[in-house]
């Protein structure tokens, strides 16, 4: 059998004893070995000529190769220090820069597209990590149950706090599916790709630390009414004559629940 790996460089196959298998596997480092949907994931970002990109855990390099050819910058965070150490030899380039850093704590410049299969075990800290950053728009591959929950419909079951939450900064599309055969090592799941666009929403948040609390309540006590579940965390609020209250929170769409987190604002 050929291996998914044949032709690549293999100075990433030399890494010393610490960086085994086990440990890549373990630090969730997936790496995308298929080169047809990694052009389908540079092309799906349709980066100009004058654009900054940042992609996040090259891995490989595998995008990373593709992306240093395009737009006018390219930054590519990388905690692993052997796959930085490799990335950083073989992508010399003037208009590139690799960092060796967790992206978490790393001060992300202003850019305009964001390119990257990043790690699941991080994918919503990360995602409300960069809502925090300015950016247009990304194209990011998320673990398949992940990205369901962030584009999902109200009154479905994939519909939570991620859907509701990230609707105030971005618009989110699904585009494409990728099979787990497409890594090595394996995932267990499968992934899809995702378009999120920065957007303000069509609603106003008076006050987002409570439209959070709102928000979490309906979603821990997701079976109860929304009158029962807020008073969880508003217990001293006469919630009566707001609206909604024999509903289930899940049927609410996420303007629905930004309307009712005002009216609680009001009453706090």
């Amino acid at each position: 059998m050929t291996s998914p790996l044949q032709g690549e460089d293999r100075r990433f196959d030399s890494a010393p004893a610490h960086q085994s298998y086990k440990r890549r596997k373990a630090l969730g480092q997936n790496f995308l070995v298929d080169e047809k949907i990694a052009q389908r994931i540079v092309d799906a970002a349709e980066i100009k000529d004058d654009e900054d990109i940042l992609e996040i855990g090259p891995g490989r390099g595998i995008l990373t190769e593709k992306l240093a050819q395009m737009g006018k910058s390219l930054v590519a965070v990388e905690k692993d220090k052997w796959l930085f150490t490799v990335l950083n030899q073989k992508l010399r380039r003037e208009n590139v820069e690799i960092i060796e850093g967790d992206i978490m704590k790393v001060d992300i410049p202003d850019i305009d597209v964001i390119v990257s299969n990043i790690p699941y075990s991080i994918s919503s800290p990360l995602l409300f990590h960069l809502f925090e950053t300015k950016w247009d728009r990304a194209v990011i591959m998320f673990q398949e149950e992940f990205a369901n929950r962030l584009t999902a419909e109200h009154g479905t079951k994939q519909y939570g706090r991620l859907t509701v939450m990230a609707s105030v900064h971005v618009k989110c599309k699904k585009l494409f599916r990728v099979s787990r055969n497409m890594f090595l090592p394996q995932p267990r799941v499968h992934s899809v790709v995702v378009e999120l666009k920065r957007e303000a929403p069509n609603y106003e948040v008076k006050d987002v630390k409570i439209f959070d609390e709102v928000v979490r309540a309906i979603f821990t006590h997701r079976r109860k009414t929304l009158k029962n579940a807020l008073k969880t965390r508003f217990e001293n609020l006469e919630l009566d004559k707001l609206p909604f209250m024999e509903l289930r929170g899940e049927v609410l769409n996420p303007e629905e629940i930004a309307n009712l987190a005002n009216e609680i604002t009001k009453l706090i």
